[in-house]
């Protein structure tokens, strides 16, 4: 949370959430992106399994880390 109070101070409010609300957007782009990624390596019988496992954890993660942005804008929205 620290690193945002930074980013605040140095840019404003506007700009921050703007930022924030654009990062969402391409890790959205990412998050969409992933299974197709990830494609090449499900062809190799070795990884079996652990791509999935893979797959969860990116979805997992940058869902997490949308939800955080999210929920920054939101309290940015209500100063």
């Amino acid at each position: 949370m620290g690193i945002f109070i930074s980013m605040i101070r140095e840019m404003g409010i506007d700009e921050a959430i703007e930022k924030l609300e654009t990062s969402n957007q391409e890790l959205s782009v990412i998050l969409d992106d992933v299974g197709k990624t990830l494609v090449g390596l499900r062809s190799d019988s070795r990884l079996n399994g652990l791509v999935d496992d893979l797959e969860n954890l990116f979805d997992s993660y940058l869902k997490t880390w949308i939800k955080s942005n999210s929920e920054i804008v939101d309290i940015l929205k209500k100063i």
